[in-house]
């Protein structure tokens, strides 16, 4: 789990890195309906995610000096993390100029992969975006912490698996997202009727 105010900070974290893993962007805003409930998540997450997946929240830092009247949170280990909407607003315009996705305004996030041998080191051929508050509205999936924990289980999966095949990924980000999808959400009735609506799941060939 990592604060994040730049596009080129998680680019250079990933090229530390490494390796093929599951990326997470998460867009919360700390004024924003539910958001507060997922901040305080942000400590557990980082100590839960680490060895599998790298987690960015967009729009923070843990540089008190580094925004204009931030807004502080308490970040991983309790330690103070600042948000600034200004930095979430650049972020968010620049990604929505790069891939084909825009910001709900609700508490959001995307689910991609890393691509460390190649030019570019973030993969959005097929990313996933999920709309945390549409689905607890709709009751496609139980609670945040259920889902994240599923994703992260997934994510360990994944890993496994690209073990067991060299460098080669066996499962898509689509398939991982579904797969968490499908072992936390509370509606009934087969995934697809979950997955045909947009407001909650999107994926880069929704458009």
């Amino acid at each position: 789990m990592y604060a994040v105010f730049s596009y080129e900070q998680i680019e250079a974290n990933e090229r530390r890195l490494n390796e093929y893993h599951i990326v997470v962007l998460l867009f919360v805003r700390p004024s924003v309906p539910g958001a507060q409930s997922i901040i305080k998540e942000f400590s557990y997450l980082h100590h839960n995610a680490k060895r599998y997946c790298s987690v960015y929240a967009v729009g923070y830092t843990n540089d008190p000096e580094r925004f204009k009247s931030p807004v502080s949170v308490d970040g991983v280990d309790s330690e103070k993390w600042y948000y600034s909407d200004e930095e979430f607003v650049e972020f968010k315009r620049r990604l929505e100029k790069r891939i084909k996705w825009k910001y709900s305004g609700e508490n959001e996030l995307l689910v991609l992969k890393s691509n460390p041998f190649g030019a570019s080191v973030l993969n959005f051929q097929n990313y996933v975006a999920i709309n945390i508050n549409e689905g607890l509205r709709k009751e496609y999936i139980s609670s945040y912490s259920s889902f994240m924990e599923k994703l992260i289980e997934a994510s360990r999966s994944y890993t496994d698996a690209r073990g067991a095949v060299g460098k080669a990924s066996r499962l898509s980000v689509r398939q991982l997202t579904e797969l968490a999808i499908k072992e936390s959400k509370r509606l009934p009735g087969p995934i697809r009727e979950v997955l045909k609506n947009r407001l909650f799941f999107k994926t880069s060939r929704a458009r």
